[in-house]
């Protein structure tokens, strides 16, 4: 099923198209309670308006996904809500869900446009029918992507990534970050709230399946090898990132994306570390030359040697 639901300039109020459905209700109070925490703040509207498109995963509690893409929006008094255009994607169909930037690459590149339409106050009609045309994702399509994400990670390195990140993210260094995703296993299995934020290529074509290496990666740390609840892709132009969400209890999402949360509200893997400790016990990381695949095998191995 696809359809879209929130505020746009040319209407007065919300706008739906299979809006009611239990997950979109559901994503809806989740991104309620996200705008509400930042409210409290007096310009909490124009730091709103500036927010890039965001793609988003989102796992319902019935065990369905919500895939798609929303834009910081307004109805047509100027209340300030996002506009979003989802697939509700089947438990059945979607499991195991490791590569959703990459299943959800073409229609996302179907829907930013509309998005844009929709915030530039296009009318109801003319998003709805066009948004009624839409192409839902088939049983043939889990299949292929599956192994376009599984391609990537036999190809692409690590030094590949870490290359690809230099103009946007210059302060990327690989064993730094990987150090910082190695304190992340217990708060994954603890499933705890806060965002986990991570570096992505400006790159069109590496910046979703970056994406997606980034949430198997982390799926693979879960003891119950649990794909992120939520991850928000944030397609800025100059430095897009992911976050995910390892419990949908989290409200801080538009305080992270804005830069206007509290510390322990955002892991961010490149952030400096509080101090430098010239005796700490360097950790034997896997070669940046190998494949990605098996960059991850070793590193999840090490974690498991690691916890025994």
């Amino acid at each position: 099923m696809i359809g879209c639901f929130g505020k746009v300039p040319a209407s007065a109020d919300f706008v739906s198209l299979h809006g009611a459905a239990e997950e979109v209700c559901e994503f809806d109070a989740w991104l309620q309670g996200a705008l509400s925490a930042m409210q409290h703040r007096e310009d909490w509207r124009e730091l709103f308006d500036r927010l890039p498109v965001c793609l988003f995963s989102y796992r319902a509690r019935n065990g369905n996904w919500l895939l798609g893409g929303l834009i910081s929006s307004q109805d047509f008094s100027a209340r300030r809500y996002p506009f979003f255009i989802f697939q509700i994607l089947k438990a059945s169909e979607a499991q195991p869900l490791v590569n959703p930037f990459t299943l959800s690459e073409l229609f996302c590149g179907q829907i930013k446009p509309l998005l844009h339409m929709a915030a530039q106050s296009e009318s109801t009609s003319v998003l709805f029918e066009r948004i009624k045309a839409l192409r839902p994702l088939q049983a043939q399509d889990f299949e292929l992507f599956r192994r376009v994400h599984d391609k990537f990670l036999v190809n692409f390195n690590l030094r590949d990534i870490t290359r690809s990140l230099e103009d946007s993210y210059p302060e990327f260094v690989s064993n730094a970050a990987l150090t910082r995703l190695q304190a992340l296993q217990q708060p994954m299995q603890q499933k705890s709230s806060m965002a986990i934020s991570l570096p992505l290529p400006a790159e069109q074509g590496l910046k979703n399946p970056t994406a997606d290496l980034w949430i198997n990666w982390l799926t693979r740390m879960k003891d119950a090898g649990t794909a992120p609840q939520i991850s928000v892709l944030a397609d800025d132009f100059m430095r897009p990132k992911l976050l995910c969400f390892a419990s949908r209890s989290s409200n801080g999402l538009y305080r992270v994306l804005t830069g206007t949360g509290e510390r322990l509200e955002n892991y961010d893997v490149l952030a400096p570390f509080d101090a430098f400790d010239e005796h700490h016990r360097v950790h034997a990381f896997p070669e940046i030359d190998r494949p990605l695949y098996d960059v991850i095998d070793r590193f999840v191995d090490a974690l498991d040697l690691k916890s025994v």
